[in-house]
């Protein structure tokens, strides 16, 4: 359960630790509660509603489509539907061991994977989860057209499934046997939000719908999908669950208009947890004056990118796309757009990860054409022929243009053809790190005499499409990595297919075979040590070749109330949800009782 887009390193710290103002810095984290009322006790709860708040919208009812596989999908229906392995708080895939008793790797010749499910896991309408679910899974997946009357391409994403050869049932289908026919490294993130075969082979793999729906996506998980409407989502606890029952009754996710709405109804109660997208310095001034309330600020598994298309007429000169890249002052984005959030946001050193990441190169360390130890994890670092500076370097712009047939008047770069070089750049208005930089981006370009023509399309996929599709030169958009690195050939080859199909993001148009191999080699190798070398090989590469230029890691922040036990911030996924069944309302105990929990009505079945 990831969006395409985390392993690692993770960079913590409540938002008491930011340096964001004076007036933020001395209120942001509540006092203890026994600091409050120091003579009350408080005990966890049995039962009860936790109402969480988030800025984006449920789409769809199959998160494994190219419409449903969203942030807020993802985030809603973790706790709902079935995955082998999910990401932990710290960027880790992990076995879900309450669905399945084993998923191990018995073969490598060829690669042969051996799931056992739990003999007690049923889908919440009582049918039990087989190997027949997982099938389903991987023949709508693969590529191939199952069901004519759904077009090919309804997948987000055919990454790993178009290698497996087979996939068969025994043991009462509860032993799932996956063969590969070609080896495929990151199989721990295959096989994630099942839904039911039973269900989907008769309303079909992308139903017409536009936001979660409990007829399909039937619990296999903790929670179920009580009621759906625009505003929210309720999710009460799935009586057919085999594992721990949930403390709570209910968890009712809405639906904030941005981070500012989620800030009020942090203040008034009317949410216990608050997880925007993104944010502002007014968000984070808002959420410090709230009397008893925690929160916690990290480095996301997303950064943002300069894209430049390697098809343009005016950027498929890579001279040209290296000046660009010279242009821009990284650090001065650092500072301007993140810095007052988060001092440990450095300017990006990987197309492939991000810097809260093991395999990240490290801010401390400068891209080289080296290679470190082999004992070392990461072994060789990503770089340029000449590494690419954090500020910008007005004399390589001019001797990188020069080259490339362009001459100087007036302040403004003149093209063979005497045009003004004029660049189109397309930005993710969705994202509002990415709009926040393309202000002082432009700006930058334009004091090195480049002109700028602006564009905004309303999210990355919509913002990808319109580079690949020659509509614009560049573009300024997230990137969310993951624990399997192999999610990022999408971004820089054709392997999976066109840009926008099969779960392709390569909306560069890129082609170029020393990439590709990298990829390629990387993906069979299945041991990540040894497989690490290649991937730095393909981020050389690609800095050599400048299809895109890493500006920084995104911050994220998540704020939930001091009654509110067992929540914790999962910055590198959207799974929030899945410690849902931990969750619980903290009460004082009632003088007269000594009791460990406490309940706070019946239980809603």
């Amino acid at each position: 359960m990831t969006r395409p887009g985390r392993r690692g390193r993770r960079h913590r710290r409540t938002v008491v630790a930011l340096s964001l103002l004076a007036l933020v810095t001395a209120s942001c984290t509540s006092a203890p509660l026994s600091q409050t009322s120091p003579s009350t006790t408080y005990v966890d709860a049995n039962g009860g509603t936790i109402n969480v708040g988030i800025d984006e919208a449920t789409t769809g009812c199959n998160p494994n489509t190219a419409t449903g596989a969203t942030w807020a999908n993802q985030l809603v229906l973790a706790a709902v539907l079935p995955s082998a392995f999910t990401v932990d708080p710290t960027g880790v895939s992990t076995v879900n061991n309450a669905f399945l008793l084993q998923a191990e790797l018995v073969n490598t010749m060829p690669e042969t994977i051996v799931y056992t499910i739990n003999p007690k896991a049923v889908w919440a309408d009582g049918v039990p989860i087989t190997a027949s679910d997982f099938i389903y899974a991987w023949q709508e997946q693969r590529g191939t057209m199952i069901d004519p009357a759904h077009p090919w391409g309804d997948e987000a994403s055919t990454l790993g499934y178009n290698d497996i050869k087979s996939v068969t049932g025994s043991n009462k289908g509860r032993t799932v046997t996956v063969v590969f026919a070609t080896a495929f490294s990151d199989w721990q993130l295959l096989f994630a939000n099942l839904l039911p075969a039973h269900v989907m082979e008769k309303v079909g793999w992308d139903p017409p719908c536009t936001t979660v729906n409990p007829a399909i996506d039937v619990a296999g998980g903790p929670f179920v999908i009580r009621s759906v409407d625009a505003e929210r989502v309720v999710l009460a606890a799935n009586p057919r669950w085999w594992g721990q029952p949930p403390n709570l009754d209910q968890i009712v996710v809405r639906f904030a208009t941005g981070p500012n709405q989620l800030a009020r109804w942090l203040a008034v109660g009317a949410v216990q947890v608050a997880e925007p997208t993104s944010f502002g310095q007014q968000f984070l001034e808002s959420v410090s004056g709230l009397r008893r309330a925690k929160s916690e600020l990290d480095v996301s598994s997303t950064f943002l990118q300069l894209e430049f298309s390697t098809t343009s007429p005016t950027t498929g000169d890579t001279a040209v796309r290296e000046a660009l890249a010279y242009a821009v002052d990284r650090q001065t984005l650092v500072d301007d757009v993140v810095g007052w959030a988060d001092l440990s946001i450095v300017p990006s050193a990987s197309h492939l990860y991000v810097q809260s990441q093991n395999a990240y190169p490290g801010p401390n360390q400068t891209p080289s054409n080296s290679t470190t130890s082999s004992s070392s994890t990461t072994t060789t670092l990503p770089a340029p022929g000449s590494p690419y500076p954090t500020g910008a370097d007005p004399g390589e712009v001019d001797r990188l243009l020069t080259s490339a047939g362009y001459v100087v008047e007036f302040g403004a770069w003149i093209g063979p053809d005497g045009q003004p070089l004029t660049v189109r750049l397309v930005v993710d208005a969705g994202d509002q790190w990415a709009a926040a930089t393309s202000l002082l981006l432009v700006h930058q370009l334009e004091q090195q005499g480049v002109a700028v023509q602006v564009s905004t399309a309303p999210d990355e996929e919509s913002t990808g499409s319109a580079l690949a599709a020659g509509h614009a030169d560049l573009a300024l958009m997230p990137f969310s990595t993951s624990p399997y690195t192999t999610q990022t050939s999408a971004w820089y080859t054709p392997l999976l297919g066109p840009p926008g199909q099969g779960g392709s993001a390569n909306w560069t148009n890129l082609d170029d075979t020393a990439v590709t191999n990298s990829f390629t080699n990387a993906a069979t190798e299945l041991n990540p040590v040894t497989a690490q070398p290649t991937y730095g090989q393909a981020d050389q590469r690609l800095w050599e070749l400048m299809v895109g230029l890493p500006l920084f890691a995104e911050p994220t922040v998540l704020v939930w109330t001091a009654l509110t036990d067992g929540v914790q911030a999962y910055p590198k996924s959207p799974g929030l949800l899945v410690d849902a069944p931990s969750w619980s309302i903290r009460v004082p105990v009632p003088v007269s009782s000594s009791a460990s929990t406490v309940d706070v009505g019946p239980k809603v079945t």
